[in-house]
């Protein structure tokens, strides 16, 4: 745009356009009231006096400091929204249950199940996942804003294995397929909500702007931030309690099922 505009400049001190479209006259016409006239060869001129090209040039220079200005305030926002995007690093990992029947299979796993660290019971599997983030502060003119930031996912699943599958009854096999499949449905919907946790911090921290104040920015990064987390981990937490772990998706492995 400042490279159009300073040409469009220096060819309206010349006093000759060279063209036809009826934009640009329209332009000249409504933006600097400037009479012109067009040949047949397409080309429009005007005639400008000494007050028309004062009042011209005047109207240009205020047009140039307005551009300048959006031009600044362009790349003050386009600096605050710094391209990035969360890591995310995920480790499936299996524990192994073994039996001929589900009576078997259900003792082996309440037995090896993990333990879920919040409320120190045992579950069939379980989705483990941490969120951390960083980022650099660095000041533009009188305002502190973000211009880099890191955030990391590590998100671990856990879920059984039985080691005997190939030996077994093909109903038996059948009821430990469905079963595994709605458990891993269960634990995906639980890294979706990381997932969403994660871009929610991401996003936030390439859109919370600036401040005058260093500390001030600081303190609000950090207290967003945190309101984020909590938000999600008690969406993870309901997710749960609404799905009964699970269970009203199909991941139940009962006795005498």
């Amino acid at each position: 745009m400042v490279v159009g505009y300073s040409t469009l400049f220096t060819q309206h001190r010349e006093g000759q356009f060279s063209g036809s479209s009826p934009v640009l006259r329209t332009i000249l016409s409504s933006s600097f009231c400037l009479p012109f006239r067009s040949d047949s060869a397409g080309r429009i001129s005007f005639a400008l006096g000494q007050t028309t090209c004062r009042d011209a040039g005047r109207r240009v220079k205020l047009a140039a400091v307005d551009l300048l200005r959006c031009a600044i305030l362009i790349c003050l926002l386009a600096t605050t929204h710094v391209a990035a995007s969360p890591s995310v690093k995920r480790r499936n990992e299996t524990y192994q249950v073994t039996g001929s029947s589900v009576q078997e299979l259900r003792q082996m796993i309440d037995r090896g199940g993990p333990l879920n660290s919040d409320d120190g019971k045992q579950y069939d599997g379980i989705t483990e996942w941490s969120l951390t983030w960083d980022y650099q502060l660095k000041r533009r003119g009188k305002v502190w804003i973000v211009v880099s930031r890191t955030v990391l996912l590590d998100i671990k699943v856990v879920t059984p294995r039985w080691t005997d599958f190939q030996n077994a009854p093909g109903v038996l096999r059948t009821q430990w397929r469905i079963y595994r499949a709605s458990l891993l449905r269960h634990e995906e919907g639980h890294v979706k909500i990381a997932l969403r946790a994660a871009y929610a911090v991401d996003k936030y921290l390439g859109t919370c702007g600036g401040s005058s104040s260093l500390e001030k920015l600081k303190s609000d990064i950090q207290k967003n931030t945190r309101g984020l987390l909590r938000q999600y981990r008690k969406i993870d937490r309901n997710y749960d309690q609404r799905t009964r772990h699970g269970a009203t998706q199909g991941a139940t492995l009962a006795k005498g099922s």
